[in-house]
């Protein structure tokens, strides 16, 4: 496919993916929440010393693109910095963009219904998070992000995409690709730890 017209309609994937606890309120642990959003890094990627493209080598979702499409990718993403505590997006609003972790840690929350926030999980370089914002699904958070300390993010809208489609088809597909494999592989890691967990209450 040589666009990105054809956006994903995923309202129900909140429902599909987020399974309330027993009290209704929030998952019911922060292993599965770790599985949206993969392994914990081996190591922290910092940005002092390192270019954009060799940062972005080290993220999984783009390690094997060759250097040339690195390069082209490295052109359209947007840097960010936060400070301690501020939110990088708040639960319940529509998702804009895929974002990567470059340095310092980011916090993934849920917010009660009695308004009190409960830590999911902490993400740190090269960790990415929200990739179905990037490939145009329309999905409202069920989450928060929070800046834990200074940090740098790398964003990637699904305009970035759009346009880079436009001008290097081949290479805006192998990002699609990659997006697909991750999100598909974190749906089933996320209800394969939600059913043995189940399976480990009873």
């Amino acid at each position: 496919m040589n666009s990105l017209e054809n956006k994903f309609h995923l309202a129900g994937i909140k429902e599909f993916l987020l399974r309330r606890s027993k009290g209704g309120d929030v998952l019911a642990t922060s292993g599965s929440a770790r599985a949206l959003y993969g392994p914990a890094p081996e190591g922290a990627v910092g940005e002092k010393g390192r270019d954009l493209v060799h940062f972005l080598k080290q993220v999984n979702l783009f390690k094997d693109l060759p250097q040339g499409d690195l390069k082209r990718l490295a052109r359209i993403v947007h840097e960010r910095i936060y400070r301690d505590g501020e939110y990088i997006y708040e639960q319940g609003n529509p998702g804009v963009a895929l974002y990567i972790v470059r340095s310092g840690v980011v916090e993934i929350a849920r917010r009660k219904r009695n308004g009190e926030e409960v830590s999911l999980v902490r993400l740190e370089p090269p960790d990415s998070f929200e990739e179905l914002a990037a490939v145009g699904a329309e999905v409202v958070r069920w989450t928060s992000a929070r800046a834990c300390g200074p940090v740098s993010l790398v964003a990637i809208g699904y305009s970035d995409l759009d346009a880079l489609s436009h001008s290097f088809p081949r290479a805006a597909n192998k990002v699609l690709k990659k997006l697909a494999q991750v999100i598909a592989l974190r749906a089933q890691t996320f209800l394969e730890a939600e059913h043995f967990n189940e399976e480990s209450e009873t």
